[in-house]
């Protein structure tokens, strides 16, 4: 028998980098949103006697689906060998945290959802019954947030981001916001959801995009004139961007732009 699992993606409204923690990874403030990412998987148990863990998408390195297998089964979960097909819409480097949902259905699937901080930072609140959450600490510590859903749309372009190199670069330029601007900025995105104009929402990585890409510029300027966004960003460390909206409008997207997602 197979199963077919629907999976989610994160996009992050705001998201602030307070400091760099002395294991190495930065401490964050974040309002994250629970998204449908189109993403889906299909499992079912290995006739071959070992994991087979496959995607449509080429990924470099351990897929995080075939590393939440481990994990589990080093934390004492009594798994059969499992053949899991990914098939992927949302492409790697988009900043919307589509593998961790991937591994958060899967660890759902297998009531792993208690090792999910093992996983991956984003997996915490993939795996929770939030729609909307507070999320800090490197990510992995997620608080309920008032629940006023926005609806927009998300617009992935032809180029990819590396998380460990935006980090890198952004510990080179400079951040460092306090907790409570962090949390204070946050309201900004309400009321953008309310109809009120925000404009730019913050997102600390958007200096160390906009050095590469400043065609960001260009995508901000036509959410702006639409006439009919509250609101916009770049999610995570890029490189997908995204607008609240307050109407439904037609876009004429760059050649560059190579996905569209509505929420």
């Amino acid at each position: 028998m197979r199963l077919i699992l629907p999976t989610f993606a994160k996009l992050n409204l705001t998201l602030r980098v307070i400091n760099k923690r002395p294991d190495g990874y930065h401490n964050i403030v974040s309002t994250f949103l629970k998204i449908p990412s189109g993403d889906v998987l299909y499992v079912s148990e290995s006739t071959a006697g070992i994991d087979i863990v496959n995607s449509n998408i080429p990924i470099k390195g351990e897929n995080i689906v075939a590393k939440a297998l481990r994990i589990a089964r080093e934390n004492g979960f009594k798994i059969p060998p499992m053949n899991v097909m990914i098939h992927k819409s949302i492409p790697p480097g988009s900043g919307l945290g589509a593998g961790s949902g991937n591994a958060a259905a899967l660890l759902m699937l297998l009531g792993a959802e208690k090792i999910a901080s093992k996983v991956g930072a984003d997996v915490p609140f993939l795996c929770s019954d939030f729609t909307m959450a507070i999320a800090s600490g490197i990510g992995d510590h997620i608080e309920p947030a008032k629940s006023v859903i926005p609806h927009g749309v998300i617009v992935i372009p032809d180029w990819q981001t590396d998380t460990k190199s935006a980090y890198a670069e952004l510990d080179e330029m400079g951040f460092g916001v306090d907790t409570m601007l962090a949390r204070t900025e946050m309201r900004d995105m309400y009321h953008a959801n309310a109809g009120k104009y925000v404009g730019l929402l913050p997102n600390d990585f958007l200096k160390v995009l906009l050095k590469k890409h400043p065609k960001y510029n260009e995508i901000f300027r036509l959410f702006k004139d639409s006439g009919a966004a509250n609101a916009w960003g770049v999610t995570g460390s890029g490189s997908a961007a995204f607008a609240v909206l307050r109407e439904s409008v037609k876009f004429k997207w760059p050649s560059y732009i190579n996905h569209v997602l509505y929420f």
